[in-house]
């Protein structure tokens, strides 16, 4: 499968021509046009609201328009209901966000954050840098797993890989079908799309989504779509590879460190009696439970 780098301007037509076409006119309180070829909004509708020529509006879709102000681009992202990270991710496309502050793309740990992660077992934890490679797991998520997550290769050790590769990290996720799976394949998509908003024209990002590309379909095909808003599933049942099913709460922090952005997330039981399963209750002194 071979991957054309789109350019910015080319992008911002496609997200544009996409999210207009996911509106249906009846949201907005608007009668949808007998006859009409379009599944969403027209063009015409989207430079009424955001109160620009219907002309200057097509020639952004087609990617041939230039030096697009940000008040314009403010309200095209109104006009098409877009929430902070879409209407960062336009900003972006059409120059109106500082390339140069872009944060590294971490691929290493510090020794403090080696001795941090060991030291939240029992608790599966893991860090990863913002395109979701794992750096790193503890021994207890790799329980949790059922596998040595840190024995993989980095690049194999995406969350995007792991998803359309590896059988067990999908049974540990509960994606047992299709929809299971493209939900999940959404959701990294979309954190994904979200975190290139100041790296669009970062060679390395291009490079390692063309190898996301061309090794999933399913990701393929859900990166067309141009989703940038993840549903965000704090509470969810996943499948422990000793311990079965249980409820977990997915828990997020960042790390910024010298330029280098990344996050710790860990998976806490909302439970006691699933605590009390992953040795946690009895080795942190924990005596009541709120979930």
């Amino acid at each position: 499968m071979t991957t054309n780098v789109m350019t910015q301007s080319e992008r911002l037509g496609e997200f544009l021509r996409l999210k207009r076409n996911s509106i249906a006119p009846e949201t907005l309180g608007m009668i949808k046009p007998y006859r009409s070829r379009t599944p969403g909004l027209r063009r015409e509708d989207v430079a009424e609201l955001a109160n620009i020529s219907t002309v200057w509006y097509s020639k952004l879709e087609r990617g041939k328009a230039e030096r697009v102000s940000h008040t314009v681009m403010s309200n095209i992202a109104k006009a098409l209901q877009c929430d902070p990270s879409e209407t960062r991710y336009l900003l972006q496309l059409s120059g109106h966000i500082d390339l140069a502050e872009r944060e590294i793309l971490t691929q290493c740990l510090s020794p403090e954050l080696e001795i941090m992660l060991a030291a939240v077992n029992p608790l599966p934890a893991l860090l990863t840098n913002d395109f979701r490679d794992i750096l790193r797991a503890n021994d207890a998520f790799c329980q949790m797993v059922g596998f040595d997550v840190n024995a993989l290769d980095l690049k194999q050790r995406n969350t995007v890989c792991l998803m359309a590769n590896n059988v067990k990290w999908r049974q540990w996720l509960g994606a047992t079908n299709d929809d299971e799976l493209m939900q999940c394949m959404q959701n990294s998509a979309a954190l994904v799309r979200a975190a290139m908003v100041s790296r669009v024209s970062d060679r390395e990002w291009q490079a390692r989504l063309a190898e996301l590309i061309s090794s999933s379909e399913l990701f393929a095909k859900v990166w067309k779509s141009h989703t940038v808003r993840a549903k965000h599933e704090m509470v969810r049942i996943y499948h422990h590879a000793t311990l079965g099913q249980m409820e977990l709460r997915q828990q997020y922090w960042s790390n910024c460190s010298g330029g280098a952005v990344g996050q710790l997330l860990a998976y806490i039981p909302t439970d006691p009696k699933c605590a009390q399963k992953m040795g946690i209750a009895s080795q942190s002194g924990v005596t009541s439970w709120n979930g």
